[in-house]
């Protein structure tokens, strides 16, 4: 916020007219630590990302046209340095440097190469002491690429300065601002949460989730270590358990889980077991919260089912399921551990809300969606128009309808009248879903 002006901002600003100034962020930064000398400061910024896919939404105009090509060209230039290309690889290459203009390239190389510099800034002032604490999250990362180069650049900086103890960088985005608040809210009242990891599968917690670049395990224990908590190896050791859902051999989408199911999902985990043992801890007063990385953009329907069979929803914690396997790592961690004072009335309303979001509408109502209703409106997925609010009561109709199915036993009641539907980007990957 304080460099870009937001997430969004920091990938589409204006390179002429909005380019930021390091220098000024600098001066910030040094300038509120002499005010507060004993205010702590903790800092987060984005490796920026690259991502797979064509699409000028959230980024320049022109990924639209060469975003998937953009991508494919960083990869292969960085395996390229890292190990060796095949000939069909050096082939496509070839053809994609003669496929995107020089001056998008540019472009784009300048705005990494703006952030990567406010990165290596924020590790010095790491070093001088005017940053307490920095996290580093990366946004839809991969083995090889943009993101790996910069990843490199900056994790020798940390190396070289011995500071991994106050810089974390692991893969996330959307929940970094409230991985931080966890740290402040522990610190502030000098605490640590300790947390033992619990995962529905020993081989899925090695598996590397869609959208990152490390294996799942080790995302989990980066975001339980830049919230300012403690992962313990045992259940007696911890103040709160953190069950993971894992997703089987390779992860898929969430909207697939129906209509193209992954064998592995049955044959590489036993959510018997997982849930048998999240009942047990329940039952011995533990503190629970369920981060659902089954699968990528949205909730594991399977899961969802065997947890309100079992009587267990209403007692957890947190329950997240959204986006990618990092955003519902450290928002369900987060969570958890903001809100461990609370009433468990009001624990259990935020869960429901988020459940109506990431089960209903994100595993299944928003394909339905795209697929049934937009196409009769004359819409498109990234533009709702001035129709947001014909969309919005559709969704609701349905979210009603599914969350009966899905968790009959709580939402036998609910109604239209009861939720709040609405799309804060007048699109459809964002919804605001609230009881």
């Amino acid at each position: 916020m304080v460099m870009f002006g937001g997430l969004l901002p920091s990938r589409v600003y204006d390179p002429v007219k909005q380019a930021p100034n390091i220098q000024k962020y600098e001066q910030f930064l040094t300038k509120l630590r002499q005010k507060y000398p004993g205010l702590k400061i903790f800092v987060s910024n984005l490796i920026m990302r690259t991502p797979r896919y064509s699409s000028g939404d959230e980024e320049p105009d022109y990924y639209e046209q060469y975003g998937k090509e953009i991508f494919r060209r960083g990869w292969l230039n960085n395996k390229s340095e890292r190990a060796v290309l095949t000939t069909q690889e050096k082939e496509e290459l070839d053809d994609l440097q003669n496929t995107i203009p020089t001056a998008v390239i540019a472009d784009y190389e300048g705005r990494r190469k703006l952030n990567l510099a406010v990165n290596l800034a924020n590790v010095a002032l790491v070093q001088q002491g005017i940053i307490d604490y920095l996290t580093i999250p990366q946004d839809d990362s991969a083995e090889y690429g943009y993101t790996a180069q910069d990843q490199a650049v900056v994790y020798g900086r940390v190396k070289m300065l011995r500071l991994q103890n106050r810089i974390s960088i692991y893969p996330g985005a959307d929940e970094s601002g409230y991985t931080l608040l966890a740290r402040a809210v522990q610190h502030d009242a000098d605490r640590q949460t300790k947390i033992y990891p619990l995962y529905a599968s020993p081989s899925g917690a090695l598996t590397i989730p869609l959208y990152e670049d490390r294996p799942l395990n080790q995302t989990v224990e980066a975001h339980i270590l830049a919230a300012g908590a403690l992962p313990v190896e045992t259940p007696a050791e911890a103040s709160m358990i953190l069950a993971v859902n894992t997703p089987g051999n390779r992860m898929i989408e969430a909207s697939s889980q129906r209509s193209q199911p992954e064998l592995t999902y049955d044959t590489y985990r036993n959510l018997r077991g997982f849930v048998a043992k999240i009942k047990m801890y329940l039952s011995q007063k533990k503190y629970v919260a369920i981060a659902d990385s089954g699968y990528a953009n949205g909730g594991d329907l399977e899961l969802a089912g065997m947890l309100e069979r079992a009587g267990s929803i209403d007692q957890l914690a947190a329950l997240r399921a959204w986006n990618t396997d990092a955003n519902t790592v450290g928002s369900t961690i987060a969570t958890a551990i903001i809100l461990r004072h609370a009433t468990q009335r009001d624990r259990y309303q935020e869960l429901l809300s988020c459940f109506l979001d990431d089960y209903c509408y994100q595993a299944i109502i928003r394909q339905q969606t795209v697929q049934n209703l937009l196409p009769a409106l004359g819409l498109n997925y990234f533009n709702l128009g001035e129709q947001s609010k014909q969309v919005a009561d559709y969704v609701t109709g349905q979210t009603v309808e599914v969350a009966k199915t899905l968790l009959p036993s709580q939402m036998a009641t609910l109604t239209p009248a009861k939720i709040s539907i609405s799309f804060p980007w007048n699109r459809m990957f964002e919804v605001n879903a609230r009881l």
